[in-house]
């Protein structure tokens, strides 16, 4: 981007008939092209980069990453591009070339906050990226990309052609006019940001699970219901945005009942002024193992919970008791594990009666992934309603955690002898 003075504004206009301007080489960007985006230039490349833009504009304009600087209208060149405000104003899109490949992008959205201003007088900001170390293409609404402002994703890690392969070497971005002449504020431009779902839990690019200690105690499910909530996993597996999750590890399957530690709370186990950090996390499981072991664990071969299917999710499924009798136990037992333990339950109650066979690493956002998911919903849904029965959960553990969805059980005395990390690495989730 040009060099300007520190109040002044980087304007781009465009007049009506597909004009384009590029404005930034991904292989050169600098804090001048960063401006006031927050963005930082380091990691910017071929592949990477993200662009921020505010506009009161009501006509469509277009985002362009591209291999060259040149005009890539009608040139066969496989560019990534966004358009805001396609159709009238009725969907924001990305797909790729100039016009889109037999003129249909890869996905849509009809969110709101992702079209143009109704009102001149109210702009609008909108950024846009394209990762190629995780293969995501994404837009969102205001000035900071993140997960929850995510309106547009695309994974790229599919079977479908060869879209992480054209999107490799995207070097440049360009901004385009529809057909109607509009302007463009450019706050400003630099490497993606991670919009990942389970941030400092989850590596992306490594596709795997980060470290991440705490305690609990868990049901393992009937052997017949793991086996139902595999299934579920392989209709996950098979679907078409298979990319924006990760499976839990079928031995982890387990009905999260009463969370006692995490990361944030080890410091209740302390008196008032102790400091939580300088007490080790195998100290902490001992000394939990302690408290419950006379009362919560000695009777864990007869606690017997009765369960049956409520609903399902893409990640997740939910139980609930079978009759008042079991709810009042249930409550009774979870009373004598918060005075056992002197912890409270940090899990919600809906968390309390919930599987989860897998999570969300990126965002599913757009009209066709939503509608897929709405379809393995329905599919999963389908299968348990109709197979799951009553589960019958016996034996609750203690469990203590090497990573948010992956779990040992804990008898006390320590883990093989050693620390938990050393002994018990994180196992890679698995990938589809």
């Amino acid at each position: 981007m040009p060099a300007t003075g520190a109040d002044e504004w980087h304007w781009v206009n465009l007049p009506g008939g597909n004009v384009e301007q590029p404005l930034v080489d991904l292989c050169e960007c600098t804090e001048q092209d960063a401006w006031h985006s927050g963005l930082a230039p380091e990691g910017c490349g071929p592949g990477r980069g993200c662009i921020v833009v505010q506009t009161n504009a009501t006509s469509s304009f277009h985002v362009i990453f591209s291999h060259t600087a040149a005009p890539s209208r009608n040139t066969q060149e496989p560019v990534l591009r966004f358009v805001v405000g396609k159709r009238r104003n009725s969907m924001t899109s990305v797909g790729l070339g100039n016009p889109y490949l037999k003129k249909e992008p890869i996905e849509t959205t009809k969110s709101a906050d992702a079209l143009l201003t109704s009102d001149p007088e109210k702009s609008r900001t909108f950024w846009f990226l394209y990762d190629k170390s995780i293969g995501v293409a994404a837009m969102g609404c205001q000035g900071a990309p993140q997960a929850d402002l995510c309106r547009l994703v695309c994974r790229f890690r599919d079977t479908i052609g060869f879209r992480a392969e054209v999107c490799e070497g995207l070097r440049y971005i360009s901004l385009s006019s529809g057909k109607r002449p509009v302007s463009l504020r450019i706050i400003g431009a630099g490497a993606p940001p991670d919009v990942s779902i389970p941030r400092f839990r989850f590596d992306p690019v490594a596709w795997q699970q980060l470290p991440w200690q705490g305690a609990s105690v868990v049901f393992q499910p009937p052997t017949h219901h793991r086996q139902l909530l595999e299934r579920a996993q392989q209709i996950l597996a098979n679907s078409p945005i298979a990319p924006f999750y990760c499976l839990v590890e079928p031995r982890c399957l387990c009905l999260n009942v009463y969370r006692l530690l995490d990361p944030h709370r080890r410091g209740e186990l302390l008196e008032p002024g102790e400091d939580g950090e300088s007490v080790s996390w195998d100290a902490c499981y001992e000394e939990v193992h302690r408290r419950l072991e006379p009362l919560v664990l000695r009777s864990a071969p007869w606690t017997y919970w009765p369960l049956r299917f409520d609903r399902a999710d893409a990640t997740t499924v939910t139980l609930a008791p079978t009759g008042l009798g079991c709810k009042a136990s249930m409550d009774e037992w979870s009373r004598q594990v918060q005075a056992s333990s002197g912890l409270r339950n940090s899990a919600t109650n809906r968390e309390v009666l919930t599987i989860a066979f897998a999570f969300e690493v990126f965002p599913v956002e757009g009209e066709n992934a939503a509608q897929v998911r709405r379809d393995v919903v329905r599919e999963i849904t389908a299968l348990l309603e109709k197979e799951w029965g009553t589960s019958e959960f016996r034996s609750p553990e203690l469990a203590v955690w090497q990573a948010h969805t992956d779990f040992v059980p804990y008898t006390g005395g320590g883990l093989d002898g050693g620390d938990l990390t050393t002994k018990h690495s994180a196992a890679a989730s698995p990938t589809f």
